[in-house]
């Protein structure tokens, strides 16, 4: 059975909202395409700074638990935009030979350019969800990121691929006869967040934050007319006496 995470707080007020409505609804698009959202995303905008937004309209339960941190070295390089690819592991204690990792390998062949894999069902870490296989499989079919609210393995050689990943531990215990994939593109919880096949994820070093479909076209919006009124605050504080009352003008802390 899914867990909505916070039903009673996440959201409240969008509907009531008619900036967020009409965001919603709009006809004029911000971004002609995905390629256009992530560059605008990676160039101008901050985890920290989508998570506000995100607290504006009511949804303050989407950052990821902190457990789930990067594992390449480069804080300003580690982080990556895109959509959900949603994989649901559980324990599976069967051993099959001719089916080792087959549910993992499915859904990995099925990536895309500018996939995100978000991997649920084992924060405590019991065993690898994730190695340099996947890596592999991934990075050929244009993946930019993993996210995986659980251990990893193979740690050295992924960070010598470049791809970015983020885990809660890293393990050296092989899934076989402990756990499989059991679906995926479904819904997921995932760093106590949950996630939806095609929600943008969006990861730097201070954490993961997974943006819902439904208010993402008002959180980009809104963001844009942050990054305006933060470049009149630079302007305006050269005339005003202080810091504080440029940002009261424009009401940005």
């Amino acid at each position: 059975m899914e867990k909505a995470i916070n039903p009673d707080n996440e959201g409240v007020g969008t509907a009531q909202n008619p900036e967020v409505r009409s965001a919603q609804g709009g006809d004029q698009r911000l971004f002609r395409n995905d390629a256009e959202i992530y560059q605008f995303v990676k160039t101008h905008l901050r985890v920290s700074l989508v998570c506000d937004l995100l607290d504006s309209i009511g949804y303050r339960n989407r950052a990821m638990h902190h457990r789930v941190r990067p594992i390449l070295p480069d804080a300003r390089n580690c982080g990556f935009v895109g959509r959900a690819r949603t994989l649901r592991w559980a324990a599976w204690t069967d051993y099959v030979e001719e089916n080792l990792h087959r549910g993992g390998v499915d859904a990995i062949d099925t990536l895309n350019l500018n996939d995100v894999v978000v991997i649920a069902g084992d924060p405590r870490g019991s065993c690898a969800m994730w190695g340099e296989v996947l890596t592999t499989i991934a990075v050929q079919n244009g993946a930019v990121g993993c996210v995986c609210d659980g251990a990893i393995r193979d740690a050295a050689a992924i960070i010598e691929m470049g791809f970015p990943v983020y885990c809660a531990a890293v393990r050296p215990l092989d899934s076989m006869g402990r756990s499989r994939v059991i679906a995926w593109d479904v819904p997921v919880e995932c760093g106590e967040v949950l996630v939806h096949y095609g929600d943008l994820v969006f990861a730097d070093f201070d954490g993961i934050v997974s943006v819902p479909q439904e208010v993402e076209h008002f959180v980009l919006r809104a963001a844009l007319d942050r990054i305006q009124a933060e470049n009149d605050i630079r302007e305006q504080s050269r005339d005003d006496k202080s810091l504080g009352q440029a940002l009261g003008r424009y009401r940005i802390m």
